[in-house]
């Protein structure tokens, strides 16, 4: 009988970690750039993103994050690189009940999807990326290719250093971040 109930106990040790498993939540971005689910801890929280004319290129003329007290405007080096013509186009998700002491601090991420998949290959493109909700500085942001027909996603590194001063992109990562784009 004891042995039954240390190989339920082991049991329920082991599969508990699923139930415990981090996933981020789901933020709501206004059509003005508000995102209320964000705890008042990091907040009040908005994203200004500026677009283009319709057709006109770049899509996006300017991005600013305020979180708290804090504010990012990314560069125009970065800001060129984002695909979105419209808010519709951005979704947020974030986290901050995870633990900070391992290598990533609490976040806010932001896609910027490309309006539509690429006709002949339905390949659907976003750029993603994260910022710590404690500072407003980026953490990393990367070019993804989905592939919903293979199920299969590709994320790359953008090659900011070759588009960006060093200047620019001091002013906008978070140095204490380990595995920051830079």
């Amino acid at each position: 009988m004891k042995l039954n109930h240390l190989v339920l106990l082991g049991a329920l040790m082991t599969g508990s970690g699923a139930c415990l498993a981090h996933k981020d939540r789901i933020i709501t971005v206004s059509a003005q750039g508000a995102m209320a689910d964000i705890p008042a801890e990091f907040g009040p929280a908005r994203l200004e993103v500026v677009f283009a004319a319709p057709g006109g290129k770049p899509p996006v003329g300017a991005v600013t994050l305020w979180l708290g007290g804090h504010m990012t405007v990314l560069p125009a080096c970065i800001v060129a690189l984002l695909p979105s013509r419209q808010m519709a186009h951005l979704s947020a998700t974030a986290s901050w009940y995870h633990d900070e002491n391992g290598s990533l601090p609490y976040y806010l991420g932001i896609k910027f999807a490309a309006p539509k998949a690429n006709a002949e290959r339905q390949i659907e493109e976003h750029v993603s990326m994260l910022f710590n909700l404690r500072t407003a500085r980026l953490i990393s942001i990367d070019k993804v290719m989905v592939d919903p027909r293979a199920g299969s996603e590709h994320s790359s590194r953008l090659q900011l250093e070759q588009r960006c001063s060093p200047l620019q992109l001091d002013a906008v990562f978070d140095p204490a971040t380990a595995f920051n784009a830079r």
